[in-house]
């Protein structure tokens, strides 16, 4: 029977994101993931069918610079002649102040962004064509379906209602079919444009011919390798048709193919946990490869020459314990700082921090000795990779000694590498010791199975965001899956479970629902029934 595993990836909080809910009635059972003010459940499975998601991350939305007429500068120029943008004021009540107004304006592309990106944004009108605001996007009639889905056929129609933002939809029966389906609208772009850079809206290479069908979405069903990893990198279209997006590197994608991929492997739930917490992937390998003989070349220090072969035996890899996992993340930030700061400069080098372009630039860096990123522009002479990379590794030992102690036996990860859950209030000072949950030392990291992330920055790092739950559904026993919150199942504060799955979370334990009636009436605590009146 097939095996269903999930764990989104959405920025923690307190409350929780997710409110687990079993709703039954005569026809219609289903353990769900509910958000407030959705009547239904984003995740969910029940003794015939089940689903997960992850996002998409295709690229839907284009930035356009706008062509103004010079004799009038709310006109801009589309299709061959001069036309007017529209303009609305909207006035935003301050209390104990005068209401703010904003006027907004939107050419033929779309909302012009400059009004509210402020003076970054540049003087010539920027247009946000978005296929959120181009789409009927029925999601809600989509998620109704899905929560009723029992068939390939159902959760593929299910899937064509959901158009943007894209989303990654995982789904198996006890029947034994497993899909996937990349749901989400396709804008169908002019020929050779790159939705990377702003489009000029003057031309035509700004305009859509409209949305490729559902068939060209990437998607799988019951593949014969069977197995199907969703993990936010790249996918290829059937169609051929290119997909431009904002995707997560390979490596995680690839850890769990390599595993899943094992002949000798029976899956079931206990190994199933393992698979969902491991803590190692090959990028670290791909960084390190080409420059640890230039460490080799230029760490003289006996010292620090262990701390060079520790890096060289590690496998890449973050439990509580390891001290290589501390070095390597603030080498890696270290080294990106000498390299970019100079050229970028504080602001725009601090927002390509947030983005995920990072990522896949610094193993290409790494291995190019000769990549104009080397020579740091501050100076007069011209510094080599061996030049940056010495800059960068002394760097990284003076604020780990700084931050965490002489001695490198005591850079732990699990005293770096952090998750406190923050409640809205708890940013204020003494409402974080009320309200906040944590922090814990929390093993994982940026990119690999147990994708518990924080931004590259220097030590120490508070994870940002990571599993919202971890759901694991056995098809041979569906009522008896596991799961667990990463904060509790109560928004309130002092309530008893505002923050009880905290620890087991971290420490990678899981709870088990009870779904079947006899199981729910034998663990219940408390019931409250609504009756009305009269």
């Amino acid at each position: 029977k097939p095996l269903l595993a999930g764990d989104p990836h959405i920025r923690f909080a307190v409350p929780s994101v997710w409110y687990e809910a079993q709703l039954s009635a005569p026809d219609f059972d289903l353990y769900g993931y509910h958000q407030a003010l959705v009547p239904f459940a984003f995740l969910g499975n029940n003794r015939d069918f089940g689903w997960s998601l992850t996002m998409f991350q295709n690229d839907d939305l284009d930035l356009i610079a706008e062509k103004t007429n010079p004799a009038n500068p709310n006109q801009v120029w589309y299709h061959g002649q001069w036309v007017d943008m529209t303009r609305s004021d909207q006035q935003i009540a301050v209390k104990g102040e005068a209401p703010v107004t904003l006027t907004l304006r939107q050419s033929p592309h779309g909302p012009i962004i400059n009004d509210v990106l402020g003076a970054t944004a540049g003087n010539t009108p920027i247009a946000m064509w978005w296929g959120f605001l181009e789409t009927k996007n029925p999601i809600l009639e989509g998620f109704y379906q899905l929560n009723r889905a029992d068939t390939l056929s159902k959760a593929r129609t299910a899937a064509t209602f959901i158009q943007a933002p894209g989303l990654n939809l995982v789904w198996a029966n006890a029947k034994g079919d497993i899909g996937w389906w990349a749901a989400a609208q396709l804008p169908k772009r002019p020929a050779g444009v790159n939705p990377a850079f702003i489009l000029d809206g003057s031309t035509s290479q700004a305009d859509k011919n409209g949305f490729y069908p559902f068939s060209a979405n990437p998607q799988e069903e019951n593949p014969a390798r069977g197995f199907i990893v969703s993990a936010n990198f790249q996918p290829l279209s059937p169609a051929g048709i290119e997909i431009p997006g904002y995707y997560n590197l390979a490596d995680r994608g690839q850890q769990l193919d390599r595993q899943l991929s094992d002949a000798s492997v029976k899956w079931n739930l206990k190994n199933s946990q393992a698979l969902q917490l491991g803590t190692a992937t090959g990028y670290a390998q791909r960084v390190l490869k080409p420059l640890l003989p230039v460490l080799r070349e230029v760490v003289t220090d006996p010292g620090e020459r262990k701390l060079v072969e520790q890096l060289a035996q590690w496998k890449g890899d973050y439990p509580l314990d390891s001290t290589a996992a501390t070095l390597f993340n603030q080498f890696l930030y270290s080294l990106t700082e000498a390299t970019m700061r100079d050229k970028l400069g504080d602001s725009f080098f601090d927002a390509m921090l947030t983005t995920r372009v990072i990522d896949a630039a610094l193993p290409r860096m790494a291995a190019s000795p000769d990549s104009p990123w080397w020579d740091n522009r501050s100076t007069a002479r011209t510094e080599t990779r061996a030049d940056t990379v010495k800059v960068a590794w002394q760097a990284s030992i003076a604020h780990l000694k700084a931050t965490l102690g002489d001695d490198p036996g005591q850079w732990r990860w699990g005293v770096a590498h952090t998750l406190t859950h923050e409640h809205p209030l708890g940013r204020q000072k003494p409402l974080d010791w009320l309200l906040n949950v944590g922090p814990f030392a929390a093993p994982g990291g940026h990119e690999v199975p147990n994708n518990l992330s924080a931004k590259l920055g220097n030590a120490p790092w508070p994870v940002s965001y990571g599993p919202s739950t971890r759901r694991l559904i056995d098809f041979a026993e569906p009522s008896h899956g596991l799961t667990i919150n990463p904060v509790g199942q109560s928004g309130v504060p002092f309530d008893k479970h505002y923050r009880d799955q905290a620890e087991s979370y971290i420490e990678g334990d899981y709870d088990k629902p009870h779904m079947d009636e006899n199981e729910i009436q034998l663990n219940t605590r408390s019931t409250l029934r609504l009756v009305p009146a009269g």
